[in-house]
């Protein structure tokens, strides 16, 4: 029996990654050039299902197998904690064990001690990062955190931001590597307390380009043993639409079809309709559910062309002006859901999405 080698569980590191290679190397080579390499603060935003979460799981355990600690962090309450405490125990070796007590009294003629037991943090969660900070770095260990699911609501990341910008001005040997919603990072951008981040290398998630999406799903399954026939990675490649996570739940569809050694068109055809299933109720619902009334309309007039769309099309659809349509038009491509496909058109950025608005809506 074959084991299946594909991972379509979010943040799931799959055993071969495709079409971000630049992006890891590029954060790789700031690590390894020092203090001052613009590529040490970076930002990656892209749609759900871009693979975010894949990508800063990566390039936390390559800085690792570099030297560096890495504490890694969903952006929520309690995430100064959290690092806190990854950084202390993934550091343990290196870093002098903290005090838990202090002497308050001795007897001497009875011989006894007493002892207070100390808080957790008398000082500040900045002061404490310092004082890890000088003895990793006197060591020659870098420190990385990455946070994921960043957004502005979150008032620890405006927190740890402001915080952060003081290791790099006082050039201590971190890195931050964030990723979000494109959404999520413009509102980010608009928080004074955090301008910093303005200044951060922000890198899109673009859909990986077809050729990448085929050899990956062909070498990913040639590692078990199997092979794939050429329509069927053709169709297969084709259905994911450059989506890092519907190239992993297609894969892992085909691939449970049989236990045959080759992987057959029938098989693709229906693997695809397995994974287009939970691809509406683990990315597009929640896509959908995160937009605004006019959000949807907007979507729903462009849903009407079947290529590209114009935005005077579909502001004659919603009976708006054309301006008024350009609002939403940004939103959207902010948010991922839509891009640019040259002058005054428009493509939907998001596999299936337009044939779920036609279901759903007409």
């Amino acid at each position: 029996m074959y084991q299946n080698p594909f991972t379509p569980v979010f943040g799931s590191e799959p055993p071969l990654l495709a079409g971000r290679e630049k992006l890891i190397e590029d954060v790789l080579k700031g690590l390894d050039n020092g203090p001052g390499d613009p590529n040490r603060v970076t930002i990656f935003t892209g749609p759900r299902g871009s693979g975010k979460t894949v990508l800063l799981s990566k390039i936390a355990s390559e800085a690792e197998s570099r030297g560096w600690i890495a504490a890694q962090v969903a952006a929520e309450p309690g995430m100064l904690k959290n690092l806190m405490d990854q950084v202390e125990s993934r550091a343990r070796e290196f870093l002098t064990p903290k005090p838990t007590s202090k002497l308050t009294e001795l007897t001497a003629a009875g011989f006894g001690v007493s002892r207070e037991i100390l808080p957790e943090a008398e000082k500040g969660w900045r002061v404490q990062m310092e004082a890890h900070l000088d003895e990793l770095n006197n060591k020659g260990i870098g420190l990385l955190f990455t946070i994921d699911e960043a957004k502005a609501t979150i008032q620890e990341l405006a927190s740890f931001a402001s915080t952060f910008q003081f290791f790099v001005r006082e050039k201590r040997n971190v890195a931050l590597i964030m990723a979000a919603l494109p959404g999520n990072a413009q509102q980010m951008f608009q928080l004074e307390s955090i301008s910093f981040l303005r200044r951060a290398f922000h890198r899109k998630l673009d859909p990986i380009p077809l050729p990448e999406v085929r050899t990956v799903l062909r070498e990913t399954i040639e590692m078990t043993g199997r092979t794939i026939e050429g329509q069927a990675l053709k169709k297969a490649a084709e259905q994911t639409g450059g989506l890092a996570f519907m190239l992993q739940l297609i894969g892992y569809y085909v691939f449970d079809q049989s236990n045959r050694k080759a992987i057959t068109l029938a098989d693709a055809n229906q693997g695809i309709l397995d994974a287009n299933e939970d691809m509406v109720s683990m990315i597009l619902d929640a896509t959908l559910f995160g937009l605004s009334k006019m959000d949807q309309q907007f979507l729903i007039a462009m849903a009407q062309d079947t290529s590209e769309s114009s935005i005077a099309d579909i502001a004659e659809r919603m009976q708006v002006t054309p301006q008024y349509a350009n609002v939403y038009r940004q939103r959207l491509i902010e948010q991922g859901v839509i891009a640019p496909a040259g002058r005054g058109k428009l493509v939907f950025a998001m596999p299936m999405l337009r044939e779920l608005l036609l279901e759903r809506f007409e």
